[in-house]
Order: structure tokens, then sequence, then C-alpha cells
């Protein structure tokens, strides 16, 4: 007989193994497969945005990936420029180098950046899924053939060690297997992508650098001289690094990048030739971006790489993948249980594809702003000057120097991490517009399609409750010190649509106090007003005010017809 399940995740990185967490914790049968059978061998990304470890914090991992990360996000919280990276910076920026600043982090979210090395990352991921028995994993597996009928999914895959042959059949397939993803060639879905913006080549190594930092503890180290330019990335803040930098393939080939080559190229970087350097693997790549026409064939879904491939610049590309996977997976949930609507699925894609438009365009911008401070530095007569200590070397430098502040977008992005707004989906507007949010600036706000802010509250006996962490899972609902009536609509409105809802009042006489007096400001919102926020945390529905306590009922009656996509 062959293998049923209600739904097959191709690709076991960050983004498949986050949707079946989340599926996995919904209760939802899920198969997960993936050809690697090791951790990777290249950790790739670092930076776990605020909008991501909340995501983390929900499943109650933050705290374990910050620890396996060993990088504490108040002292790793910086990039530096250097000629070389033995010589004093030329300029830094710095995301937390203030205590207003870590005050204005800590405002947004309850949660800071997350330093954590990909491989890492993964490891813990997969060690979660453990937690939740309808979720399989199988590694070690090649899918050969996706083909969808009108009542499911047939995949066909080979095992890389015996060669057996084996087909499952599933209600859908998401595929999250990276840029070159079989799931989207199978579901006939085009990918437009960009001409590469260049080669880049990441060496990974082991060596003990702390002598060329000065006490400085950057994530990154930007290098530019005549002889490289490039990054250095750490993983450890010790001794696992990478060293990327870029190359033209029509000059030289992959096998000209030999170990002892790439040595000379990381000494030339650090500006000393007595170190050790331990080389792990060298990993070739492009900065391209691609954007799929559709995240959605019938039966197949879409979701990270295989939905969108986006510039490293920033740090985003592994984020809007896990993103994806917040916001699939409640709505996949609701499809399966048959308490929603099969539109809903393709609120998927009016929701999640603008976002990774936007993220692109925004990366892209920070690339071409990188090239004022020497990256990608083509001139060869200010790479050879740069480092002369004279008047030539000096103008090089302040060219640099002047241009390290305009970085701080690539660093500093709440905007972009927490302000985008879902504006077509499972929304119900409500005829206001949210204050815009800049790349560096946030504006919190209860406007439908928006993260819902977090604000600090307090439960009887002072124990402090984000509503970040009421907000995840379940519909739920906060209503003000008089929105009772839309509490106790709102409970059996979610009844009738088979959905589990959390609802809570927010006031001085109520479970939930906010000393501060700002909640209801932040949301937009009078004493009897509320909001319904979507499992994936952004706000459905707001209602400024309640007008009459007898049509509470049926307005959320419809509210949930229409996030649920029961109807127009």
């Amino acid at each position: 007989m062959q293998e049923q399940h209600e739904v097959v995740i191709v690709g076991a990185g960050p983004t498949g193994t986050m949707l079946a967490i989340e599926l996995g914790r919904r209760g939802v049968d899920v198969r997960l497969v993936e050809r690697r059978e090791s951790r990777l061998r290249h950790p790739r990304a670092i930076g776990i945005h605020g909008r991501s470890m909340e995501m983390l914090r929900h499943i109650g991992l933050s705290d374990d990936v910050r620890r396996a990360g060993g990088l504490p996000a108040e002292q790793w919280s910086s990039a530096g420029y250097s000629t070389r990276l033995r010589d004093p910076s030329l300029g830094t920026v710095d995301m937390l180098a203030t205590a207003e600043r870590v005050a204005q982090a800590r405002q947004i979210s309850p949660e800071l950046i997350g330093w954590c090395a990909q491989d890492i990352f993964e490891t813990r991921l997969r060690r979660h899924l453990r937690a939740y028995p309808t979720v399989s994993v199988h590694y070690g597996v090649r899918v050969t053939d996706v083909v969808q009928d009108r009542d499911g999914v047939t995949l066909t895959g080979v095992d890389e060690h015996s060669g057996a042959e084996r087909t499952v059949r599933a209600r859908y397939v998401v595929g999250a297997d990276g840029g070159r993803s079989l799931v989207r060639e199978k579901a006939g879905i085009p990918s437009r992508e960009t001409r590469p913006l260049g080669h880049q080549i990441n060496v990974c190594f082991e060596a003990d650098l702390a002598p060329f930092l000065h006490g400085r503890t950057h994530i990154l180290y930007w290098i530019i001289n005549a002889d490289t330019q490039g990054a250095f990335l750490t993983y450890d803040g010790q001794r696992r690094w990478a060293y990327s930098w870029g190359y033209d393939p029509a000059v030289r080939s992959a096998e000209d990048f030999t170990p002892e080559h790439c040595t000379e190229v990381i000494k030339n970087a650090i500006g000393e030739r007595d170190v050790d350097i331990d080389i792990d693997g060298i990993f070739f790549w492009r900065v391209e971006s691609a954007l799929s026409d559709r995240y959605r064939e019938g039966r197949l879904l879409l979701a990270g790489d295989a939905a969108h491939r986006v510039p490293p610049s920033g740090g985003f590309g592994m984020n809007v993948g896990l993103q994806d996977a917040q916001n699939l997976g409640w709505k996949l949930h609701a499809v399966l249980r048959g308490t929603a609507g099969d539109g809903l699925l393709d609120t998927y894609e009016a929701e999640r594809r603008p976002i990774a438009e936007e993220t692109i365009e925004q990366t892209l911008e920070n690339a071409r702003r990188a090239t004022e401070v020497g990256w990608i530095m083509e001139d060869p007569g200010q790479l050879a000057a740069i480092e002369d200590p004279g008047p030539a070397g000096e103008r090089v430098r302040r060219r640099i120097v002047d241009a390290v502040p305009g970085q701080e977008p690539q660093y500093w992005s709440p905007g972009r991490q927490f302000g985008f707004v879902y504006r077509d989906g499972a929304v119900v507007p409500d005829g206001t517009e949210p204050p815009a949010s800049t790349v560096t600036e946030y504006h919190p706000s209860g406007f439908p399609g928006a993260r819902a802010p977090h604000v600090w509250l307090e439960k009887a006996g002072g124990e402090r409750v984000s509503t970040v962490d009421l907000l995840h899972t379940d519909f739920s609902v906060l209503a003000g010190e008089e929105g009772r009536p839309w509490v106790d609509a709102a409970r059996r409105a979610a009844a009738s649509h088979g959905v589990e809802l959390r609802a809570v009042v927010i006031g001085d006489c109520a479970e939930y106090t906010e000393p501060t007096g700002t909640w209801r400001t932040l949301y937009g919102l009078e004493p009897s007003g509320a909001v319904v926020v979507r499992p994936d945390g952004h706000v459905g529905f707001r209602a400024r005010a309640l007008t009459d306590p007898a049509t509470a009922e049926k307005t959320l009656e419809e509210v949930f017809d229409r996030l649920l996509a029961l109807r127009p």
C-alpha cells in the first residue's frame, strides 16, 4: 500500500525544517525529505533577525540558539572596514553601539538579533523536530519526480545509498529545495533571475586571528587593499572563520583556487604571513537575485530559495524563508482541517511575494551602496594608493571613512524586519493607512496586515509577558478594557468556524495590565476597540471602537469568513 501524508516538504534547510515544525506543532502529518545526510559543510548564513528570533521564541528555541551561536548580540553587533585585518578600522557600523540603541531594539521586540552559524542552526532545528510525532524525516533521499493530479501529489524518490526507488502520496507538496528547485521545475513555474552582480568564493577555515583583532568584536571585517578586497566573517568569535572575495570566472576557473592559493589570499587579507590557516572548505556562489512568477501551482507550493533568491547584503535570505514558513504553516493547517477555503493558500503568494520583491530591491541597493566603501573597487590607482601613508592614500581612505555611515541600512534594518505590511491577502482592511516605516525606522501599528506590535504586559502577581508571547499558533483577540463584548463575540465566532482562539482583555481590572498605557496607542484603539491577530502574529482585523455590541458577533463571523477565505 502506498504511503500517504498530508504534506511532503522537499528540502530540510532552515525554511523546510521550520515549516515542518510549524505544521508539526499543529498536528499535521508531515514527511520531510532531504538529499543531504550530514550537516552543511559551509556554514553560510549567521544572522537571525529579531522577527525570526520571535518565531524561535514561540517554539522555545531562541535561548538555545543564542547559546549555540556563542555571540551575544550586545557584544557582537558591528561591522568594520580596514585595509587589512591587522590594521585599525577605518570606520565601523554598530547596530547596538549605545544604550539608547539597545533600548530602542528592546522596545521593538523581546528578542534581539541572534548570531548562529547556519550549520549549527540547522542542527538545532532538526533536533527540535523530534518533539513532533506527526513529522517524519528522511535524509539521503533524492526526489526525482513530482506529479500532481486532482486528488493529490505523487513523489518519486531514490535512496542515495541503496538506489532503491520509492513513491509516496501527499495532499500538498512544498518545494523548499533551493534555487535550482525540482518542485518548481515540475510545477512549471518560471523564475526570473537577474544578471549576476558578481561571482564570489567563500573559504571556510580555522585559525587564531585574535592577535590581529585588537579587541574588536565585529561580525564582519571588510578588507580593501591592492591584493584583495573581501570580508572576514566570524562564526564563533574564536577560531571558525570564512573569508569571501570576488573573482571573474572569465579570468580564473574554480580549479585555480587551490587550498594553497586560498591560504595566500587569506594571509594577504590578514596582513601577516606567520599564521596557521586550516581550510575546511571552498564554496563558489553568485551574487544574484531571482523571484518566481508564482508561489503556487495547484497542490505544489514554493518556499525559501525555491521561491526567491535574495542577495546577501543585509542578511535577509534565510530570514525571508523562515517567515515564508510562518505564513504558510497556519494556512496549510487550516485548509487541511477544513476550517478554511482553498483560496487561503492563494493568499500565501499574495502576501509573501511582494515582501520578497521589496527585500530584493533593498538588498540590491545595499550592494550598490557597498561600492562606496571599496567593495568591488575596480580603480587600480586607488587600490594601489590605499595603503600609502601620504596624501594620495589619505584621500582614498577618507573616501571610505566618509562613506561608512551610509552603510547603516545594511546592518540596522528594523523597518524592513518588522514593518512590512500584508496589503492583499487574509486581511480585512479598515480604511486607514499605516505609518510608513523605512529600512532603518520601524513605526509599530495595529493596521490590518501589520505585525502586531510588541508591548510588555503584566499579569496578576507582576509577571511580565510580551504580546508576542500571546500571539502564535492560534488566532488571538486583544481588546481594550471596555472591549469585553468583542472577546465574547470572538469566542463564539471562532467556535462556529472550528478554529482555536485566545482572547484577552487588557486594562486596569483585567487579567493583563499595561502600566505605561501605550498599548492602545500603538494598536490605534479606543478603550472599546479590539484586534483579531492571525496565528502568524499579523493583525487580520481591527475595530477601533465598539459602536453597537449587538453587531459584534455578526461582524466577527464575517471577519473569520474573510480571514479563512470562506467568502470573498
